[in-house]
C-alpha cells in the first residue's frame, strides 16, 4: 500500500488554505448587522450581539492582556447591550470576549 508524501499533502493542504482565505477574507470585510462601537475609558470597542442573550466584544488591539482587558470588554458587552453580563469566555488568541447576559429576566429579542 502505498502512502501520499508529506510533501503532496502539504501542497494539498496549501492549496486548499488558498481557496478559503479569500473568502475568509471577504466575509471579514463585510460589516455586521448587529455590531457596534462602544467606548470605554477612552478606547473604542466593537460589539456584537449574537444572539438575545449572547454577545461578543473585541477590543483594540494595543491593549495588555490581562483582568483589566477582559473587565473592558465586560464593561463594553454591558453598555452595547443594557445587561449585566453573568458569564463569560474569554478568547487571548482572537482578542474576544464571548458572553451571556441576563437583561433582568426578560431578553430583549
Amino acid at each position: 500500500m502505498s502512502h501520499p508524501s508529506y510533501r503532496s499533502v502539504a501542497g494539498l493542504c496549501l492549496i486548499a488554505v488558498a481557496a478559503v482565505l479569500p473568502a475568509c477574507n471577504a466575509l471579514r470585510g463585510a460589516p455586521e448587522a448587529n455590531a457596534q462601537t462602544v467606548e470605554i475609558d477612552g478606547a473604542s470597542y466593537r460589539v456584537e450581539e449574537l444572539t438575545a442573550s449572547t454577545w461578543t466584544a473585541v477590543g483594540p488591539a494595543s491593549a495588555p492582556e490581562g483582568p483589566q482587558k477582559t473587565a473592558s470588554l465586560r464593561k463594553a458587552i454591558e453598555k452595547a447591550s443594557n445587561c449585566k453580563v453573568t458569564d463569560s469566555s474569554y478568547t487571548g488568541r482572537n482578542g474576544a470576549l464571548a458572553a451571556q447576559v441576563d437583561c433582568g429576566g426578560t431578553l430583549k429579542n
